[in-house]
């Protein structure tokens, strides 16, 4: 075995490509050939000249695009669940590297890699690819909506949730750093902190909704994702309604969020809307209670007083 030095990893794997004749066994979980089209070119001239070509890609919705390039070279991915290992073999030689085929690891990325010298080393490669990369191989890909959701803009996703889950219609922007949210009559604010990652929303309440907050807000909102608070106004402040989550994200950027952050936040966002709204319109329908009582109770004694 080998050491490879940085500058000589993607040399000694274009020639494997260039040089097989029967099969090619190329493993990479994350690949990106926008700028690399040597190697895509050599991919295709492999097919072409009829070697078998088994490439094996992480399997998970937020690598879609991995998967979609290969597929673009006329070569069918196969999709391996926590796939992190990269080597790359053809019938006579090997490599194992710490690079995917992305083009940034091959231009900026300090890598490291062996190239396997004798067939028991390349013996002991292709047991491992029986052993632990086709076993956790997935014949499907993941679902219409994980994809959906791990390609579109959050803002977007967002919106048709909320249409579809709360039966309101919904617009979702950025404007100077906070994400805003109209929905149920209602603007919403969200904004994250850069340091915790952490998610904060927010809602302006009148003061006849706040005079009903304590005694009613908490048949409508329930604490998970968020934990509430009320914030009381005055000089100049409105009253509001916060909600500060205790999920810490993996990105501040909502739209590089793995799929089932994306998800869980998005169903939080929506349940805070349709809680606030819900008991917006409870608290005016008790508003409008209180004072047609107060008027026919002022009517009464304005009547008996005469």
């Amino acid at each position: 075995m080998k050491i490879l030095q940085p500058h000589k990893i993607s040399t000694e794997i274009l020639d494997l490509i260039y040089e097989a004749k029967q099969y090619l066994i190329i493993v990479s979980p994350y690949v990106n050939f926008k700028y690399w089209e040597r190697l895509a070119s050599e991919l295709v001239n492999a097919k072409n000249r009829g070697v078998r070509i088994d490439f094996f890609v992480r399997n998970e919705p937020e690598n879609a695009a991995s998967w979609e390039q290969v597929e673009a070279l006329g070569i069918t991915p196969r999709l391996v669940n926590n796939l992190h290992a990269k080597f790359y073999f053809n019938e006579k030689n090997g490599v194992i590297s710490s690079m995917n085929l992305l083009s940034s690891s091959n231009s900026n990325s300090i890598e490291i890699g062996c190239k396997l010298e004798n067939n028991e080393e390349l013996d002991e490669l292709k047991r491992f690819v029986k052993d632990f990369i086709t076993t956790n191989e997935i014949k499907e890909k993941p679902n219409d909506e994980d994809l959906y959701v791990s390609k579109e803009k959050f803002t977007v996703v967002l919106q048709n949730y909320i249409y579809h889950n709360v039966g309101s219609s919904a617009r979702a922007y950025f404007s100077n750093g906070v994400l805003i949210i109209s929905g149920c009559s209602t603007k919403f604010t969200l904004s994250i902190d850069k340091v915790e990652n952490k998610v904060y929303i927010d809602a302006v309440l009148s003061q006849d909704d706040a005079g009903f907050y304590h005694t009613e807000a908490h048949n409508h909102l329930r604490p998970g994702y968020f934990e509430y608070q009320f914030v009381q106004g005055g000089n100049g402040y409105h009253n509001m309604i916060g909600g500060y989550s205790k999920v810490r994200l993996s990105n501040t950027f909502l739209d590089n969020l793995r799929v089932n952050e994306k998800k869980e936040l998005i169903a939080a966002i929506s349940d805070f809307i349709k809680g606030v709204g819900d008991f917006k319109t409870k608290s005016r329908k008790l508003y409008l209670e209180k004072r047609d009582k107060e008027e026919a109770a002022a009517k009464k004694l304005k009547e008996e007083a005469k």
